[in-house]
C-alpha cells in the first residue's frame, strides 16, 4: 500500500468534501498546485532528458512487457 496519496487536479477544490470521509489507511494531502498539479507535472516530465524518446502510447493496467 502506499504510504502517502496526494489529491491534484480538479477534485483538489472540492477535497474539504470528501477528505473527512475516506480512511485509505495512509496520509491523504491535497496537492499545493490544486488544479495545475497535473499540468505543472506533465510539463516537467516533458522536460527531463529523453522525454521525447519514449512512446506516447499508454499502458493498460496489467499489463507488462513480458520481462
Amino acid at each position: 500500500w502506499p504510504e502517502l496519496i496526494v489529491i491534484g487536479g480538479g477534485i483538489a477544490k472540492h477535497a474539504d468534501k470528501f477528505l473527512e470521509r475516506i480512511d485509505p489507511g495512509c496520509e491523504v494531502r491535497v496537492a499545493e498546485l490544486g488544479n495545475l498539479a497535473g499540468i505543472v507535472g506533465a510539463a516537467l516530465a516533458a522536460a527531463l532528458p529523453g522525454a521525447t524518446e519514449h512512446s506516447a502510447e499508454p499502458t493498460p493496467v496489467g499489463v507488462t512487457d513480458g520481462s
